[in-house]
């Protein structure tokens, strides 16, 4: 099929093999407020926000892409900018698959494309919210200002507000004897929230004949969380816990592209980003005083680089990334004024690292696109402080993708990858919770996991816009991360460590169901499920188990309606249970989540105004911990106690309202 010429938006239209774009009508039943209720929207497409605590930006980005580039900052959610976009300003939207022309996917096979207009405008909007739980209350305000003329674009954001962990409760916390017996009956009160501002700003210009953007943004995250036990059994008790903690989140970046010749281009990016966190907790249980503190600082410096040349059928490119990044950690635990010696409590680990790649893609026919990429990873680990360390890791990455499309309505995708997992910081340094009254020690010889990754996904295009997209994935797992003994002279600790190979596969299904051959008119159904076994060898008991922290389950199911003469949408959101195992060397802990229900009603009386409400966890699910403790290594010593806690939230309601404005 012939690629249309021309460009729109600033991004190249390819064939539909390729890319498939829905224009802004075809979301206009829905009444959608931001880009973020578009991307809801797309069939077959399920969204990844990508993780900020990943270093660099290969992964850590999300499958999101505005006007043709990925965002610039990690500091702010992929989401809160799809939020801040207008739906009145976009275009299009564009499932981009690999051969697009003029798209870095990263490694993705299926990546969202937000084409916005750019006419010279001026635009505005005013929100307005406030949460009511069992025991308090989160009100928030935004505001938001975008002006656009010719090619320059600035864009400034504000945000204050509130924001209550609805995972935190109340209910029984017991504990008793592999008997039976019960050792300890108490009831525990856990409420947790955050006092979060937030500004960012951005802007965006023609330069020397490229495109150059840049962004800054300063966050500061207060999170204050009471807790009250109070024991009935064996003997009357009442503890109180506060947790503090204040993180600063300061960020700058930007990127410039520039057109080298007809058929070259170049993609530059950079980054700084600074976070400073300060923590505190004290517990008080009689005339017993336990208390932690953390000091951190962590640095992230980043600079990439991409050369792309376009073919009739072939797209090469070539680039690199070079980070430095730090982190000074100082940590501490004290009982009744005495201070307790914990291993790699006060460390400075600093990594630099740097990544070449080349990614080649050969749009074969209309039916068949064959990529193959190689990514060459080296980074230096120096640490410092109780433990002394230097180690450099070498890490070569290959991969091959090859997409078929039969027909136009199927569409197969298989690829071949190794991936190299990345080291948390925070597991070189120790932690401890007075609530759990556990110390996770630092492990300095923690080494990142290694996997090879074979994926196969069917795309079935269905009648009204629908889509099914079936996945599988396996990996076969080296130097597998979980949980080892950290032994000392008169301590053992439970730390993160390497523990040998494993295996994992994983089988997801998004589904997008238009519902008006049900006579539904205007319903969508969305479904996101994912099944989930893994196989490790566990170090304290030498059997085979689950990896820690991979649920078996996990998914969501989303339900709408879209009545545009009313001006009225409302959605039923169900999300299912979850239960995640951890692996100790001396403790075998779950933490369930069980399925939960949520409803909401959004109201546009006029293009200006939006007004939704919602209530969010009709089911009051529980949140339950168990913990099987034993008296040792779980290979040599008996079941000493299991202890419950069961902690409910209860239903919550939420009011926002919005107000935009536009001037051309």
């Amino acid at each position: 099929m012939a690629v249309m010429a021309g460009l729109q938006g600033g991004v190249a239209m390819a064939s539909p093999e390729a890319v498939t774009p829905y224009p802004s009508a075809f979301f206009a039943p829905a009444q959608p407020y931001s880009a973020w209720d578009m991307v809801a929207r797309l069939p077959g497409f399920s969204f990844d926000g990508g993780d900020s605590d990943v270093r660099g930006f290969s992964g850590a980005g999300g499958n999101v892409l505005i006007d043709g580039k990925p965002p610039t900052s990690k500091a702010e959610s992929l989401e809160s900018i799809l939020r801040r976009i207008p739906a009145r300003s976009v275009v299009r939207i564009e499932l981009v698959r690999p051969g697009a022309p003029g798209l870095d996917l990263r490694g993705s096979a299926l990546m969202a494309n937000v084409v916005r207009g750019r006419e010279t405008t001026t635009r505005g909007r005013l929100e307005t919210g406030i949460e009511a739980h069992r025991r308090t209350t989160a009100p928030r305000l935004s505001a938001e200002f975008s002006r656009r003329s010719g090619d320059r674009l600035t864009e400034i954001s504000a945000s204050i507000g509130r924001e209550v962990e609805n995972d935190k409760g109340q209910g029984p916390r017991l504990r008793v004897s592999p008997a039976s017996v019960v050792l300890r009956d108490a009831t525990y009160s856990e409420d947790q929230a955050h006092r979060v501002a937030e500004v960012t700003a951005g802007h965006e210009r023609d330069l020397a004949g490229g495109r150059l953007r840049l962004d800054a943004s300063i966050k500061a995250d207060r999170t204050r969380a009471d807790i009250l036990e109070v024991a009935r059994f064996p003997v009357p008790t009442i503890e109180v816990v506060v947790e503090r903690e204040r993180v600063l989140e300061r960020e700058i970046g930007g990127h410039y592209d520039h057109a080298l010749s007809g058929r070259w281009a170049l993609e530059t990016l950079a980054l700084l980003r600074a976070t400073r966190t300060r923590a505190g907790d004290r517990s008080v249980e009689g005339a017993e005083v336990s208390a932690t503190r953390l000091a951190s600082d962590g640095r992230e410096s980043i600079a990439r680089a991409l050369l792309r040349r376009q073919g009739a059928a072939t797209t090469l490119e070539v680039g690199g990334e070079a980070a430095l990044n730090s982190l000074d950690s100082h940590s501490g635990l004290s009982e009744n004024g005495a201070e307790l010696a914990l291993p790699a409590a006060n460390v400075r680990v600093e990594e630099r690292r740097a990544e070449g790649f080349a990614t080649l893609t050969w749009r074969a026919s209309d039916r068949l696109t064959v990529e193959t990429a190689a990514w060459l990873e080296t980074s230096t680990l120096t640490q410092s402080g109780d433990s002394a360390l230097k180690r450099t890791f070498l890490y070569p990455k290959p991969r091959l993708l090859v997409v078929w499309a039969p027909d136009p309505r199927d569409q197969w995708r298989l690829s071949l990858e190794r991936r190299v997992g990345q080291l948390d910081f925070a597991d070189f340094v120790s932690s401890t919770s007075l609530t759990s009254n556990t110390v996770t020690a630092g492990n300095p010889d923690l080494e990142p996991d290694k996997a090879w990754r074979l994926t196969a996904s069917w795309e079935r295009r269905l009648p009204r816009d629908g889509a099914l997209v079936l996945t599988v994935r396996h990996d076969a797992i080296s130097d597998a991360v979980d949980r080892v003994p950290v032994v000392g002279p008169g301590y053992a600790f439970d730390a993160p460590g390497n523990i040998g190979e494993g295996r994992r596969t994983e089988l997801e299904l998004d589904a997008t169901l238009p519902l008006d051959a049900l006579r539904v008119r205007g319903g969508l159904l969305k479904a996101t499920v994912i099944a989930r076994r893994s196989r490790v060898t566990d170090p304290a008991t030498g059997l085979a188990r689950s990896i820690s922290d991979a649920p078996p389950l996990e998914g969501a199911v989303h339900f709408t309606q879209d009545l545009p003469a009313r001006h009225l949408r409302w959605g039923i959101d169900a999300t299912l249970a979850e239960d995640k195992p951890e692996y100790r060397f001396d403790e075998v802990r779950h933490d369930r989540t069980a399925a939960r229900l949520a409803v909401f009603a959004e109201w546009r009386p006029a293009p200006a105004w939006s007004l939704r409400l919602h209530a969010d966890n009709l089911t009051d699910g529980e949140v339950v911990r168990r913990r099987e403790q034993y008296a040792g290594p779980r290979g040599t010593s008996d079941l000493k106690r299991i202890e419950t806690r069961v902690m409910t939230h209860g239903a919550f309601a939420g009011l926002t309202l919005r107000r935009s404005f536009d001037r051309l």
